[in-house]
C-alpha cells in the first residue's frame, strides 16, 4: 500500500504550478505562464505519484525468519490435520461394510 495519500500528490503539483508560473512571468506573456504551470502541475503530480509508490516498495516490510517460521510452523500442522482427516475418513467408510 502507498504511504500517504492523493493530498500529496495534489499539494506538489499546486506547489510546481505557482513555483513554474511564477518564473515564467518574469520572462515570457501570461499565456505562455499558464501553459508552462500546466505542464508544470501535471509532471509534477505523476512524478509524486512515482515517488510515493517507489518509496512505499522501499519501506514495505520485508520476509523475516520469524514469519517463515510461523508459515512453515502453520504449513506442518495441515500436513498432520490432512493425515488425521484421511484416518478419520477411511474408519468411517470400513465401518459401514
Amino acid at each position: 500500500m502507498m504511504k500517504g495519500t492523493l493530498l500529496w500528490n495534489l499539494s506538489a503539483a499546486v506547489f510546481a504550478f505557482l513555483f513554474v508560473f511564477a518564473i515564467s512571468t518574469q520572462v515570457t506573456t501570461f499565456d505562455t505562464a499558464i501553459n508552462r504551470g500546466t505542464i508544470g502541475f501535471f509532471s509534477f503530480f505523476i512524478l509524486s505519484y512515482l515517488f510515493r509508490s517507489f518509496w512505499s516498495f522501499i519501506t514495505a516490510p520485508g520476509d523475516t525468519a520469524e514469519d517463515n517460521h510461523d508459515t512453515a510452523q502453520s504449513a506442518s500442522s495441515l500436513n498432520v490435520d490432512a493425515v488425521e482427516t484421511s484416518k478419520m475418513v477411511r474408519e468411517l467408510l470400513n465401518e459401514d461394510t
